[in-house]
């Protein structure tokens, strides 16, 4: 192979490296440059087009206030006294004196004067009769003269809109009538100030402060009702914009038609009408487009000098793999290559040994993490490893020991809530104490068994012939005596079997678990071993009852080794006697029933393949293969059971929490109550998960709520605290100002706006 064509391609392996290296932070450099540059403009079109409707909103407003200021200047006149108007000399100066009114306003088309309990309106034309009024306006006639009388009478000042309506081919657009009461603020007004507005005055003073926008304009009121429009894009119906009007503001995008526009609404707390713009994107982002096609311009030009760099840098940076190379090969002056092969994968090879060690360096680090040892001790526990020699190198790797000889499992039972939130460490700093505990001829660690108030204690004793039982009552006795010294009511412990096996210590796990369930029958503080319930009393028709209690325990933990083996002895137990037919069918209908009992129990009656297939068996084998089929299926589910009602109690528990923190009454005992856990696993649950404590996290989530009532609400700071689950307000402003380092109504100044 030519060295020449060799090096050649380690050059541009070279090369395409620079280029990655400069891709990355030339990808951060330009979704950053772009981002901040394209926003801060489209936040700046963005704003202008708000500011801009926002400018019509508050001119509108400012109309709609000058009506009411001349509705209550009308109703101080004295020229304008029902008196005055109706009086045939002086009903001329008020006329003329509307007139003046009417002048005062930009806005106003027509305006009437009507007194309760007078069929006559007064307007800068003269006298009016409703009916009169009625007849000679097409608006008003749609809007009727029974709905125009109750708007007249009306107390507070109203708004109505009056549709366009087409008469003899001639269009007569919208109408808005605006009632204002005299007096204003009366509690019995005398009578009424009717404003007529046209749409071509809201429309003419839109477009004098938006300008001559290539788009509609739409002025709803809050029933969803139009009160003015202007339109230049035809395509684009009223109808199809009544539907944006549901309280939402800002800038957004629609698709009308297959068709995207972009849309600008404010709504206004006075009239409780929503302005609205819609146009074409194009004409709202054409800044926005034009400094994307810039920037991107900008960005494709460096990109092109930083593959330049990536070349040059290639170029002079080839030297140094070449003298790698050399020392790999320890110096040689003409190091050969086999076929395939370049430099690089020469070096790999030569540094390979060197990469596996540091591996392994890896891999040991990893595993002396924290809570590494408890890991190994809860897998040890559910049997996951199948070998002692596997187990020997777990620990030596973590640096555990067991005294070589026999190997049991005692579950210590607690009363329920021994461990609360107060000493929630306590059941840590037993487990501790026990891993430390110097017993003869004995090492102990202790697991804690989170689901419940217990823990489990993995023990290894000395082998002594013909001994094994009466050393393990004594390691036994001696951890009860440590348990004496430190609680008034001793826990009840379970003792499973010895084996000489590291890896049959699940077996002796599940007699210790199936002895805990006897705790009922005995005195507080006792110790129960496996082998005496075992004992107590054997199956009338021959095979103990350990065998039974240990297969029903296997398959609650989802244990698939220690039950098939369970269920093979059983059946093994049937065959190595000498029982009649009746004798043996009456044993498999038990071992029917007490499989198909725990599968009840456990709630997966459904994947039973087919009872009747279970009952008509034709041979002990037959249904020994079908029991194991069952088995096989239910320790499978246990097993997914476990993983999904963890994670699915870990987001309730949060939920629930984070729904019910401001109520006065939530605890930890509570909510423990609420999903059936005892308190002390429900503590550390909730320290696990959110590094918190029960009582720091509700007090976090509270103190967020009460920062966001205090700038987003002007309720009163007792109100607020109240809401919050606080009874004792002066202690919580206490705790606020500690957290904080402001009182309450300090953090209010500085952070409202």
């Amino acid at each position: 192979m030519a060295f020449g064509n060799l090096r050649s391609k380690l050059l541009y392996k070279y090369i395409i490296s620079y280029l990655l290296i400069f891709l990355v932070p030339f990808t951060i450099m330009s979704v950053v440059i772009y981002l901040n540059a394209v926003s801060s403009l489209r936040e700046e079109i963005e704003n202008s087009n708000v500011y801009n409707l926002e400018q019509v909103k508050n001119l509108t407003e400012e109309r709609l206030s000058e009506l009411d200021t001349i509705a209550a200047r009308i109703s101080f006149d004295p020229r304008l006294t029902p008196y005055m108007v109706s009086h045939g000399y002086y009903s001329g100066e008020a006329t003329d004196e509307l007139r003046k009114y009417k002048a005062n306003s930009a806005i106003i088309e027509e305006l009437f004067i009507y007194y309760n309990n007078n069929e006559t309106l007064y307007s800068t034309n003269g006298s009016y009769s409703i009916d009169a009024l009625v007849q000679n306006s097409y608006q008003i006639e749609r809007l009727g003269k029974e709905n125009l009388l109750n708007d007249l009478s009306t107390k507070i000042p109203l708004l109505r809109a009056v549709d366009d309506v087409v008469i003899n081919e001639e269009t007569h657009e919208n109408l808005v009538v605006y009632f204002a009461p005299i007096a204003p603020n009366s509690e019995k007004p005398h009578g009424t100030v009717m404003f007529f507005i046209e749409e071509s005055t809201i429309i003419n003073m839109i477009r004098n402060i938006l300008g001559e926008i290539e788009g509609n304009v739409y002025v709803f009121n809050e029933d969803g009702q139009t009160i003015a429009s202007t339109t230049s894009d035809d395509s684009v119906s009223t109808a199809d914009i009544s539907s944006l009007v549901n309280g939402r503001t800002g800038v957004s995008s629609v698709q009308i038609e297959g068709k995207d526009y972009s849309t600008v609404s404010v709504q206004s707390e006075v009239s409780g009408w929503t302005f609205i713009t819609v146009m074409d994107p194009n004409q709202f982002f054409g800044k926005l487009f034009n400094m994307q096609l810039i920037i991107t311009s900008f960005l494709i030009g460096m990109f092109i000098v930083g593959l330049i760099l990536a070349v040059l840098f290639g170029k002079n940076q080839y030297k140094p793999i070449q003298d790698l190379f050399n020392i790999a090969n320890k110096g040689e002056k003409q190091p050969q290559l086999f076929k395939g092969e370049n430099e690089l994968e020469t070096i790999g090879k030569s540094f390979a040994t060197l990469y596996e060690d540091h591996e392994l360096l890896n891999e040991t680090v990893d595993l002396h993490q924290p809570f590494a040892r408890e890991q190994f001790l809860v897998r040890l526990l559910k049997g996951s490893y199948k070998s002692s020699d596997e187990i020997q190198s777990m620990m030596e790797t973590l640096n555990l020991s067991f005294m070589e000889g026999n190997y049991f499992v005692a579950i210590v039972n607690f009363d329920t809530g021994t461990f609360c939130e107060e000493n929630i460490n306590e059941k840590d700093n037993i487990i501790r104490v026990i891993s430390n505990l110097s017993i003869d001829q004995a090492t102990a660690y202790g697991v804690d068994l989170l689901y419940s108030d217990s823990i489990a204690i993995v023990i290894g004793i000395a082998f002594e012939a013909n001994d094994e039982n009466k050393h393990r009552e004594e390691v036994i006795q001696v951890i009860q005596t440590h348990f004496e010294e430190y609680f008034v009511q001793v826990p009840t412990i379970g003792v499973g079997q010895p084996y000489n096996k590291t890896s049959m210590i699940n077996r002796s796990y599940i007699e210790a678990l199936a002895t805990v369930e006897y705790k009922f029958s005995k005195p507080q503080g006792s110790i129960i071993y496996f082998e005496d319930i075992g004992t107590e009393s054997k199956h009338l028709l021959g095979y103990l009852k350990e065998e039974q209690v240990k297969y029903v325990q296997s398959l609650k933990q989802g244990d698939h080794t220690v039950a098939t083996e369970m269920l093979t002895d059983m059946f093994d137990a049937m065959a190595s006697r000498e029982l009649s037919i009746n004798e043996i069918k009456c044993i498999c209908f038990d071992i029917i029933n007490t499989t198909l009992k725990t599968v009840s129990e456990l709630g997966f009656d459904k994947h039973i393949p087919d009872f009747n297939q279970l009952i008509d068996f034709k041979s002990m084998d037959q249904l020994h293969t079908e029991l194991q089929n069952v088995v096989d299926v239910i320790c499978e589910e246990v097993e997914v059971k476990k993983d999904s009602h963890n994670i699915k109690l870990r987001d309730e528990i949060l939920t629930y929490i984070q729904s019910n923190y401001r109520k006065y009454e939530i605890s930890l005992e509570s909510v423990a109550q609420e999903f059936y856990l005892s308190v002390s696993y429900l503590s550390r649950f909730i320290k696990e998960q959110t590094g918190e404590t029960f009582t720091q996290f509700i007090q976090n989530l509270r103190i967020q709520y009460v920062k966001e009532q205090l700038t987003e609400t002007d309720e009163a700071i007792k109100d607020i605290v109240v809401q919050v689950g606080y009874k004792d307000v002066a202690n919580f402003i206490r705790k606020f100002k500690k957290i904080e380092g402001v009182t309450p109504g300090q953090y209010r100044k500085l952070h409202k706006s």
